[in-house]
C-alpha cells in the first residue's frame, strides 16, 4: 500500500479509538502501577522494533529508576498483516544473563512474537522476563500459549495504528490510536 492509498484509508475509514491525552494517561497510569515490580531490579528494557519504539520511549519518560535500554528486531509481519513465523533482524547487544528483562512492544495480538522473544531471552540466561504492551487486542483467533503481562489499553479485533503502530508502514507517528475495519485493512 502506497502513502496515497494509506492516506485515503485513514481519511475515509479511520475511527479514533484513543486520543493523545488518553494514550498518555493510560501509559502513565500503567507505568506508575507496575514500576514497583521493576525499580529495584536494574532491568533491561528491551524494545521490540519498530512498533515498540513509541511505548519504550513513553515508559522511559515515566520511569526514573536505573535501567539498561536495548532492542531486538523480530517480526512476524514482514510488511504484511498476518504471519506466524518470526524473522529475526537484530539481536540485543546487552548481556541478559541474570538480568530482569522487560519486553516492550506495541500490540499483543496472537503472542507469537512475544513467545519467541521471551524464549530467546530466557535461553540467554535472563533471570525473569515480563512483557509490556501499549494495546492488548481482544479476539477469538488462535493465540500462542503466552499472555501479555501488562497492557495500557485494550481494543477489539480491528486493525489499529498510530502511537507506534503502523498502517502498512505509515502513520506510526500519530499521537492517537486509530482503527479501521479488518476488511478494509488488507488483512
Amino acid at each position: 500500500m502506497n502513502i496515497d492509498q494509506a492516506l485515503t484509508l485513514h481519511r475515509e475509514c479511520a475511527e479514533q479509538l484513543y486520543d493523545q491525552a488518553e494514550v498518555d494517561a493510560a501509559i502513565a497510569e500503567l507505568a506508575a502501577r507496575i514500576s514497583p515490580r521493576f525499580e529495584e531490579e536494574f532491568p533491561v528494557l528491551l524494545c521490540v522494533m519498530n512498533g515498540g519504539l513509541y511505548m519504550t520511549a513513553q515508559l522511559m519518560r515515566n520511569w526514573e529508576f536505573p535501567m539498561t535500554v536495548d532492542y531486538v528486531h523480530a517480526t512476524r509481519y514482514r510488511l504484511a498483516t498476518l504471519g506466524r513465523d518470526v524473522l529475526w533482524k537484530a539481536y540485543p547487544q546487552t548481556s541478559l544473563k541474570d538480568r530482569f528483562v522487560i519486553i516492550v512492544d506495541d500490540i499483543y495480538d496472537q503472542g507469537y512474537t512475544l513467545k519467541e522473544v521471551r524464549s530467546w531471552c530466557l535461553k540467554q540466561g535472563a533471570r525473569a522476563c515480563e512483557s509490556v504492551f501499549l494495546i492488548r487486542k481482544q479476539h477469538q483467533r488462535p493465540r500462542a500459549d503466552i499472555e501479555a503481562d501488562h497492557a495500557a489499553l485494550e481494543c477489539g479485533d480491528v486493525y489499529v495504528y498510530g502511537s507506534g503502530m503502523d498502517l502498512h508502514s505509515h502513520f506510526r507517528n500519530l499521537s492517537g490510536v486509530y482503527a479501521i475495519p479488518a476488511e478494509k485493512s488488507g488483512r
